[in-house]
């Protein structure tokens, strides 16, 4: 993004939110001046709320020393305990029940999220009862999978979301067109899967959620929960200026929303 590089004599930058906090901006070469910057150089006017959240939340496209809150102690780093030879270990009855990596519920017993599905993960998913399986990237299915689904009679969708990398690559249309599918309930129980089961589900599931209403604070820590560490602040900025109103119509016919009230006043 050229129009977010400074020259060579730039200076460090710093942006005050309306709350008085000063956060301090310098990446080295090229140097990103502020999370709002980057926000208004794609064309956007929102913008406060993410510019605070970066200031919160690591970003692996905002550099750890791109946004520093002064004052603020450091957060512990949590590391994972590892779980070595877990097959092995694992007892008989759990061994053909393994969930894909990044497997959770977004609407219990109706939608599902993950990574790429591995012939490991199958039984699992067998037990799932799944109807539809919706894929968000552009590889050729493995045969192991086609067989997979063809055998439980699952339908598959594949629709390519490019990845929000240096800029917003996502589509309103593409969205609502993937959405579409999510919100019709003829389609669950369905699961959606990219790669990792991070950025393209997490914009998805994202879109979701605005749709239903959460409040962006509670939508972006559910994207964190599933992307960490490798949040990406393009993803979240395309789920707060993404229009849901292209897909009211839809999640009104399936219940996701309330109907109109009959005594509604004209528009």
């Amino acid at each position: 993004m050229d129009n977010l590089k400074a020259g060579d004599g730039a200076q460090p930058y710093n942006f005050q939110f309306p709350d008085s906090r000063d956060i301090l901006i310098e990446v080295g070469q090229p140097r990103i001046r502020d999370v709002s910057g980057l926000i208004h150089s794609c064309g956007f006017h929102y913008g406060r709320r993410l510019s605070e959240h970066a200031a919160e939340k690591a970003h692996e496209d905002m550099p750890s020393d791109a946004v520093k809150a002064p004052n603020q102690d450091p957060k512990p780093e949590l590391i994972p305990l590892p779980i070595s030879n877990f097959e092995e270990r694992c007892p008989d009855r759990l061994r053909s029940l393994l969930p894909p990596a990044n497997f959770g519920a977004v609407t219990p017993g109706s939608i599902y999220r993950s990574s790429y599905p591995q012939p490991d993960n199958f039984e699992f998913l067998k037990s799932l009862n799944l109807k539809t399986i919706l894929t968000l990237v552009p590889e050729e299915i493995s045969p192991a999978y086609r067989s997979f689904m063809a055998e439980n009679s699952i339908q598959h969708f594949q629709h390519h979301i490019p990845a929000n990398k240096g800029r917003i690559q996502v589509q309103t249309c593409q969205m609502t067109k993937i959405l579409n599918i999510v919100l019709d309930r003829a389609n669950h129980p369905m699961l959606i899967h990219c790669n990792k089961g991070k950025h393209r589900t997490g914009c998805v599931v994202g879109c979701f959620r605005k749709v239903q209403a959460e409040p962006l604070d509670t939508i972006f820590g559910e994207y964190h929960t599933y992307a960490d560490p490798k949040a990406r602040i393009l993803d979240e900025c395309f789920i707060e200026i993404f229009d849901d109103r292209t897909v009211l119509w839809m999640a009104r016919k399936h219940n996701w929303i309330p109907p109109y009230p009959e005594n509604a006043p004209p528009c």
